[in-house]
């Protein structure tokens, strides 16, 4: 596997596990850490940076989504946004941590 495979991979992969696909790119790094094959400080950088681009893409998709609460495809019913909205009210920034 060519280098530049690897780092599209690993970058790929974390952007993917920091948006809302159920993945775990820690162990993805941890196996590229372990081949010792690249350098670390490269692996660690790619890996931020997909976290981070796959971050402010769930920022966005958090900041639009509500306007399409009344459609009937939306994924979660009035009653969930609701109690989700109190959860953030009662307990601010730190109920993102919760979830």
């Amino acid at each position: 596997m060519t280098d530049l495979a690897v780092y599209a991979g690993l970058f790929i992969t974390a952007l993917a596990a920091a948006t809302i696909l159920p993945m775990q790119s820690e162990a993805v790094l941890a196996g590229l850490l372990l081949t010792d094959a690249q350098p670390p400080a490269l692996l660690i950088a790619v890996a931020s940076a997909g976290n981070v681009l796959g971050s402010a893409i769930n920022w966005m998709l958090g900041r639009g989504i509500e306007r399409f609460r009344d459609r009937a495809w939306f994924p979660a019913k009035p009653a969930a946004l609701e109690r989700a909205q109190g959860w953030y009210r009662r307990y601010g920034k730190w109920s993102p941590l919760l979830s």
